[in-house]
């Protein structure tokens, strides 16, 4: 046999085994406890037909394969699919019809997204500052496409608007990556930002009837209502910064704070909308509970995760716009029920994907001024570092540790006492200190999913 014929056979049998391990095997079903939402089996794998997007999967796949079999010609057949899934991506980018055709935006934002995974996942190639991630620019070439082929319809109007799934789950996906970047991000330059095209932003979320916007989504474990509510809290704490006398941003905020109290989140997997609607918060139930409980049910899973990202929401909004100091009451009784979700998750076995709660768990540990608060998200990483394995968890924690060094000192942890007293545009943005002292001694752009 020539080594010509060699490697063709080995090319096609490295593509079959990678494919089956992502789709079938491994990758993809562990990237959700939500089986029926898993954007990546259900969505992304199904588009295997388009040689762009199989290219983009097996590379992908390949990757961790190399990690437990690092033989020269796999690595060489890594890099092969990736550079014929980047040439496929570029070709749809130059292409002009590529806006006006379906089919062929679907494959560029779906390629953009699993090659932007490869470098969430694959630490030691990211860019260092002043560079800007590529798995951050991926994802924002995901958004511009999105709203290039937005339909126009939104939350609860009638449209003849037919979203499919994937486009749902493209929605949800680059969503999540582009606005959970935001949060440790610094505002945008008050001469610069745009309040109407802001504002607008992200749009293409909001579909769907009410409890469609309230269901639980296996591509980021949370609603897409409250996905939207997180960028929208960036945009009051940005309108804020540009206008400090604005009379909009404290209504609108108050809007918010309300919503997030009162927002159920349901799955059919765990419960149906009526009954999530009706029923106590999570967070209600979890106190309850005997302090030594731990979750062993995927609907518990879905439901706690879910409820932490809620309440990461309202911990957001709490300092991010209303400025409140992290020892406020206010927010550490927040941050112990997000504390409270933390300690029952299992952090191994079959109810931990990765769907986990990462933003939540790293919150938690940057905020905390109570050491139960800390040991909580100390834990967690502890342990689910403790089994050795390529994800975004161990660069995000060491970040964190590093934080902690400082944070104690550079960011107050007593509450002023005329803070309430003051209008929220004259109080201290120290959530911007906050971001400018982890943007002037990081690397890199932190990664939060």
């Amino acid at each position: 046999m020539s080594s010509s014929t060699a490697a063709v056979i080995f090319a096609q049998e490295f593509d079959y085994q990678a494919f089956d391990f992502s789709d079938i095997k491994n990758w993809c079903p562990g990237r959700s406890v939500l089986q029926e939402t898993n954007l990546w089996l259900k969505d992304f794998a199904q588009m295997h037909k388009s040689d762009g997007v199989r290219a983009a999967i097996q590379s992908l796949a390949g990757i961790y394969i190399y990690d437990y079999l690092p033989k020269d010609d796999v690595r060489k057949r890594v890099n092969e699919r990736f550079s014929e899934a980047e040439s496929r991506l570029s070709s749809l980018l130059a292409d002009p019809a590529t806006t006006n055709n379906e089919s062929r935006a679907n494959e560029l934002i779906t390629i953009a997204v699993i090659l932007s995974m490869q470098d969430i996942v694959l630490t030691e190639r990211r860019l260092s500052k002043p560079e800007t991630p590529r798995w951050l620019s991926g994802f924002k070439q995901g958004e511009l496409f999105l709203q290039a082929t937005d339909q126009g319809s939104r939350f609860w109007k009638r449209s003849n608007a037919q979203l499919s799934s994937l486009r749902i789950s493209q929605s949800i996906i680059v969503g999540r990556a582009v606005i959970l970047a935001q949060p440790m991000t610094a505002l945008p330059a008050p001469e610069t930002f745009d309040p109407e095209a802001e504002a607008s932003r992200f749009g293409w979320l909001l579909y769907g009837s009410e409890s469609d916007m309230y269901e639980i989504h296996g591509g980021c474990g949370f609603s897409k209502k409250l996905l939207h509510i997180m960028s929208q809290i960036t945009y009051c704490a940005a309108r804020l910064k540009q206008d400090p006398e604005n009379i909009v941003v404290p209504m609108t905020t108050q809007y918010l704070l309300k919503e997030l109290v009162q927002m159920r989140q349901w799955s059919s997997e765990s419960k149906d909308w009526k009954s999530a609607k009706a029923g106590p918060s999570v967070a209600d139930w979890l106190r309850g509970m005997p302090e030594d409980y731990q979750i062993d049910t995927s609907a518990e899973m879905t439901d706690v995760t879910a409820e932490a990202w809620r309440l990461t929401a309202i911990i957001y909004l709490q300092c991010r716009v209303l400025r409140l100091p992290r020892s406020h009451p206010e927010v550490m009784s927040t941050l112990s029920d997000l504390a409270g979700c933390i300690k029952v998750m299992p952090t191994s076995g079959f109810q931990f994907t990765a769907q986990a709660p990462l933003f939540p768990v790293f919150l938690l540990g940057m905020l905390a001024t109570k050491s139960s608060h800390r040991a909580a998200s100390k834990t967690w990483f502890d342990e689910v570092v403790s089994t050795p394995v390529r994800s975004s968890v161990p660069p995000l924690y060491e970040a964190l540790q590093r934080i902690w060094q400082w944070i104690d000192d550079m960011i107050a942890v007593t509450t002023p006492t005329s803070v309430e007293a003051e209008p929220i545009g004259r109080r201290f943005a120290w959530w911007e200190q906050l971001v400018e002292e982890v943007a002037n001694r990081e690397n890199e752009v932190l990664c939060l999913t």
